[in-house]
């Protein structure tokens, strides 16, 4: 089983954002949720500042409380003190969900949380669910995604004890939205795929997630169809075990989301001439902009780090931009790894990416600042490129480099937004296009 390992094997990566960081993730995604980490002394989510430096407007720390439990608490008996915890909590931040975050440790717990759950429900009259956290075997989108399934299955549950809702023809509920913080891009994000709905008569209510109430997610109930988001994939049997749900592309680049709206019209039985005649508007407004971008960027040299479906978005506008690759690195691993994102780019966008480009999968720190520069002798790869897009993360570890470096994903703790900066959608390929375009034009570091 260990036969081949190295230190490397036990580095810290981008991967090392744990599923029980994600499910405080999703649960910072919902505006009035409580995330009680229940874990054992030494488990902490080490990816909190993280967070706290990425999001610069919403308190991204008091809407999160530790159990602080022992192993002989756990062992002996701990639901108790847990249970109190809770009540006390929800009722001071006047939460109207807890998300019971539960790592590995709870192996160890001879009692069911189910009891706790039940009763938690009943004491604080809010909704409690419990999600479970293997932080050895998942990454941070693992966690996202099952906070997800388990709050979309939650809304079922609620509404079977009720009267039968009535379902909306020209509403649909959107899982997957990846939402990390309340600024421009997050929120940017959710308008922009909001708007490309509606483009079709489509109201997108309840989205997981948005930054907004949890009550806004009952609305999933009423609505005719289910989509999802690629950052679903890890929960999709789940939900798919509560409600019919339709995967589609991630709306990334101009082509990727006018496949996005095709696909998003079929589930959806909405007329295909509607959804062909919305995107031939928006493409041939786009076009003068694009063409804008092309001129600046085409033939540019780029070095990319993402997870699979950010990633291959980001590869196919670069594409469209007739920028060149040459070097990609697909980050944490439960969304797939370079196959997955090569064969998104075929079956979404078309795209191929030459057998020279450098591929890094799941990259320890060493692995990236081997890129470069060059400490002497030969050329290192970064010595060509004219941008570098990554997160902190990836910044951090190319700290000799000088190029400029635009920050994408999680966690972006230099680059902030006050206006709407989606990358998702028609207005989100033109946002992203244009920051690229502006921080090879200005060539002023990072």
């Amino acid at each position: 089983m260990y036969e081949g390992l190295t230190l490397d094997d036990l580095a810290i990566r981008g991967s090392s954002h744990t599923p029980f960081f994600g499910i405080y993730l999703a649960s910072h995604a919902v505006r009035d949720a409580m995330c009680m980490c229940h874990a054992s002394v030494g488990c902490k989510v080490k990816t909190q500042e993280h967070l706290v430096y990425h999001d610069g407007v919403q308190d991204a720390h008091n809407r999160r409380r530790y159990s602080q439990l022992i192993d002989e608490d756990l062992i002996q008996g701990s639901t108790a003190q847990l249970e109190e915890e809770i009540v006390a909590f929800a009722a001071r931040l006047g939460s109207q969900v807890v998300v019971i975050d539960c790592s590995t440790p709870l192996s160890l717990q001879v009692q069911p949380l189910k009891g706790v759950v039940e009763r938690c429900r009943q004491r604080t009259g809010v909704d409690v669910v419990a999600v479970s956290a293997r932080n050895y075997d998942n990454d941070l989108w693992f966690g996202y995604a099952a906070t997800a399934a388990a709050l979309f299955r939650r809304q079922f549950e609620v509404a079977a004890q009720l009267d039968p809702p009535t379902v909306a023809a020209d509403e649909v509920s959107l899982l997957g939205m990846p939402f990390d913080r309340y600024e421009g891009d997050s929120q940017g994000n959710v308008a922009e795929v909001r708007r490309l709905l509606w483009g079709l008569g489509l109201k997108a209510k309840a989205v997981f997630f948005a930054g907004e109430p949890y009550a806004t997610l009952a609305d999933a109930v009423r609505a005719r169809t289910h989509l999802s988001l690629p950052w679903m994939a890890p929960a999709l049997r789940e939900v798919r075990q509560v409600a019919e749900v339709a995967a589609l592309p991630v709306p990334m680049g101009f082509d990727g989301t006018r496949r996005f709206v095709l696909a998003a019209a079929q589930a959806s039985g909405v007329s295909s001439q509607r959804a062909v005649s919305f995107c031939q508007a928006e493409l041939a407004a786009a076009k003068p902009l694009a063409e804008l971008a092309r001129r600046a960027l085409r033939g540019r040299h780029y070095v990319a780090f993402a997870e699979a479906p950010r990633l291959a978005g980001l590869i196919a506008l670069c594409s469209e931009l007739e920028m060149v690759p040459l070097a990609l690195g697909v980050t944490h691993f439960r969304l797939g790894g370079r196959a997955d994102v090569q064969a998104m780019l075929a079956r979404e966008f078309d795209v191929c990416v030459a057998d020279h480009v450098v591929w890094l999968e799941d990259p320890t720190p060493q692995a990236v600042a081997a890129l470069g520069p060059a400490q002497g002798g030969a050329p290192a790869l970064l010595d060509r490129a004219d941008l570098v897009v990554g997160s902190s993360i990836e910044r951090d570890q190319l700290a000799e480099y000088a190029g400029p470096f635009l920050e994408f994903g999680f966690p972006s703790e230099a680059r902030h937004y006050l206006l709407p900066a989606p990358w998702l959608g028609f207005r989100g390929a033109l946002r992203l296009a244009e920051q690229m375009m502006q921080a090879v034009v200005a060539r002023g570091g990072r």
